[in-house]
């Protein structure tokens, strides 16, 4: 798989939380990317996703400069979409209460027409550095979650 492109300030150095998170689905990159690039979707299966709200930019699906906001892990989190390569890269940044991270997804396609997914999230602040301990369990867990949830549901017969 390709390396995450980490805007500066964001690799994982010296970031408080860095989680990697990777899944296989047996669906193509395009049926992953139009449950992955609608944030509205995300709530139908990911259980960490609630309130998402629309603030600038293509809607409902997402392009680069888009910005929205939404709850995850407890905490309003406002999103801007930083990369954008269709069926391919998917990459925001993000900041909320005392925290400013960076989150980056990359689809592979492979030979038997499926979709290796990964995903990569680093995170800063006061907040991160105190929660670490307990925080980055939850992430990763619950990271691991949403990468095994896409890629069931891309393969599904449910289409957005």
């Amino acid at each position: 798989m390709t390396d995450i492109r980490w805007p500066a300030g964001h690799d994982p150095r010296g970031a408080a939380i860095h989680e990697v998170n990777l899944a296989r689905s047996t669906a193509p990159a395009s049926a992953v990317w139009s449950w992955l690039a609608n944030p509205t979707r995300w709530e139908s299966y990911y259980g960490n996703v609630h309130d998402v709200r629309h603030l600038a930019g293509s809607w409902p699906e997402v392009e680069l400069g888009t910005r929205f906001s939404w709850v995850t892990f407890g905490t309003r989190v406002t999103t801007e979409i930083t990369e954008y390569e269709p069926f391919e890269r998917l990459a925001w940044t993000g900041r909320g209460m005392g925290a400013r991270g960076h989150h980056a997804w990359i689809l592979t396609p492979r030979p038997d027409g499926g979709t290796d997914i990964r995903t990569e999230e680093t995170q800063r602040g006061l907040v991160p550095a105190v929660v670490r301990p307990v925080h980055a369990r939850r992430m990763r867990r619950a990271h691991q979650s949403w990468v095994d949830s896409l890629a069931r549901i891309a393969a599904s017969t449910i289409r957005p």
